[in-house]
């Protein structure tokens, strides 16, 4: 079942804008995101094959810009003081959407349940975490991928046999402390071979691989002894769909064609495969108007992301103070994200507000009185309770 089926099927019974609009803090330019609870009846869990209408107690768009989850999911994550489900317990009045009563009701009355001090951890931790990476050297708009694919070639490393060269050391007399007197390359390489056996990226030889085959190096993982075939009707080292393809080498050709040693790091060329496939979804999907100021150099930190983090540390002190998370941000609190989304604050600045306000919330850590985790038997009476009233509702 996917989006469009679950709107059909009429098993949602809560559905709420959520994000920035919820919060207060969009612009012509945000999105607009929906999460929501659906229905699944009791005895679909009974049987050997998980319902129908779930994966992992989820259902999602492409995007995740649309997320509903069923009842026993939205449990589980609010158990685990989950921040983005438990402000679907306090979302305002003018962003539901949908709200059956006969079942949220019951969910809203008792929503305080899942309030612990582990709720309030669940937001702070985060958040700090969040904070001082929020400068993010490891983000995508620091790292931009060229716009051409990895290729394996660039993942490959040999070993040539021409390049160790021993018996020009052996004539030269060359004593083994002598060896770092020798000229050599940045990366220890040099064609007399004064290092012998390193590796050096295949893109620095000539070595076109479409002319040569490899056979298994024994016992050694991603490891292949090179030939050269340029002048006997050559398969290549890559054929097919791009695999690299090791294979029995003739007896008369092991010494006539061997040139050396093949290093092919398959991982990290998937790896590179899926950075550059990430890095180009983001490019295409991102919304532009958010990474301006740091592609232009105007600022070095994720303002949306840091203006995130605050509010999420503000919700987190809500907790402590008043039992409850923020959700509609306003007055001050209102003012002060927007101007962080206004970039009207440097990183260290940011600093030291938030030293401020971590020791606001290490001293109403200290007064609350909140349980420090929740209550399971109220919660699986609630849990049961929800489900009846479900069952009547859809039976």
């Amino acid at each position: 079942m996917d989006i469009e089926d679950l709107k059909k099927s009429g098993l949602i019974f809560y559905e709420t804008i959520v994000g920035s609009r919820a919060y207060g803090l969009h612009n012509e330019n945000s999105d607009i995101d929906v999460k929501g609870f659906y229905w699944v009846p009791p005895e679909a869990y009974l049987g050997l094959n998980p319902p129908v209408t779930q994966k992992d107690g989820h259902i999602s768009d492409d995007k995740n810009d649309n997320t509903y989850y069923s009842l026993y999911k939205a449990f589980e994550l609010l158990k685990t003081a989950n921040p983005n489900m438990i402000e679907l317990l306090w979302m305002p009045a003018d962003v539901i959407q949908l709200r059956h009563p006969e079942i949220m009701d019951i969910l809203l009355e008792n929503r305080r349940l899942f309030i612990t001090k582990q709720a309030y951890c669940s937001h702070a931790e985060y958040a700090r975490n969040q904070i001082k990476k929020a400068r993010g050297k490891n983000k995508k708009v620091h790292n931009p991928e060229p716009e051409t694919m990895p290729v394996k070639e660039d993942f490959c490393r040999v070993i040539l046999l021409n390049n160790l060269d021993l018996q020009y050391m052996q004539e030269d007399n060359m004593a083994a402390e002598d060896y770092e007197k020798y000229p050599s390359e940045e990366n220890g390489w040099t064609v007399n071979g004064l290092y012998p056996f390193r590796p050096v990226p295949l893109k620095e030889t000539d070595i076109d691989l479409s002319q040569y085959h490899v056979a298994s190096l024994e016992h050694v993982p991603n490891a292949f002894r090179l030939y050269d075939y340029s002048l006997g009707n050559p398969k290549g080292v890559f054929r097919g769909n791009d695999t690299l393809v090791p294979e029995s080498i003739p007896k008369e050709d092991e010494w006539g064609n061997i040139v050396g040693l093949l290093i092919y790091d398959k991982s990290e060329y998937d790896k590179a495969v899926k950075d550059w496939h990430s890095y180009w979804d983001w490019k295409k999907n991102r919304n532009i108007h958010r990474w301006t100021s740091q592609e232009n150099k105007e600022i070095d930190y994720d303002v949306k992301n840091m203006q995130h983090c605050f509010r999420l540390l503000y919700s987190g002190l809500n907790i402590l103070t008043d039992g409850e998370p923020i959700v509609r941000c306003e007055g001050e609190l209102l003012r002060f994200l927007k101007d962080i989304r206004n970039e009207k604050f440097t990183y260290d600045k940011l600093m030291e507000r938030l030293s401020v306000l971590e020791k606001k919330t290490e001293d109403a850590f200290k007064r609350c009185n909140l349980p420090e985790n929740y209550d399971h038997e109220k919660l699986d009476k609630l849990y049961r309770q929800i489900m009846e009233a479900g069952r009547k509702v859809y039976s």
